[in-house]
């Protein structure tokens, strides 16, 4: 099974939002947020691209009852070749800037303190969508706004070896 890397589907994730950007401003209006949706839409149609990469959602690969949004690549042996994604997102009209960053920061802390001992050397990603270019982000994280009229994405990639 071929396996995707981590800057593929990150450029994936950017021209999908890019060609798909007024159906997620319409879907981020709605009761309960957006980030179901498009963690269902970026697996469903990463597989669409290629039926045959390894793109699983929900995994268990925290410490307890936690779940993963995304998992790439999860059946390699070889556990750097496996890409764990955390999505955080947010609605446009509930934007509370230290609220947010906050909850993109727990993401994080998530993947390095409470990793399954499994998945050390897995590649993650945190990746967080927003409707507000003037949007704060946490220290250490890359963006890229204007996706789609005031579409904004922020990353960060980490691995935890110990």
């Amino acid at each position: 099974m071929p396996a995707i890397t981590v800057a593929q589907f990150r450029d994936f994730v950017f021209t999908w939002m890019y060609e798909n950007g007024a159906r997620a401003e319409r879907v981020q209006l709605l009761d309960w947020g957006w980030e179901g949706w498009l963690q269902a839409e970026l697996a469903g149609n990463l597989r669409a691209y290629d039926s045959t990469l390894d793109v699983r959602r929900e995994q268990l690969v925290f410490d307890g009852k936690q779940r993963t949004d995304l998992m790439l690549n999860a059946s390699s042996a070889v556990p750097g070749q496996r890409i764990i994604v955390e999505l955080k997102t947010l609605r446009a009209t509930e934007y509370n800037k230290p609220a947010f960053v906050k909850e993109i920061e727990a993401d994080v802390d998530k993947l390095q303190y409470h990793l399954k001992a499994t998945h050390k050397g897995a590649q993650l990603l945190v990746m967080a969508f927003y409707f507000d270019a003037n949007a704060a982000i946490p220290a250490g994280f890359q963006s890229r706004q204007n996706i789609h009229k005031d579409l904004g994405i922020c990353w960060k990639e980490m691995v935890i070896i110990d």
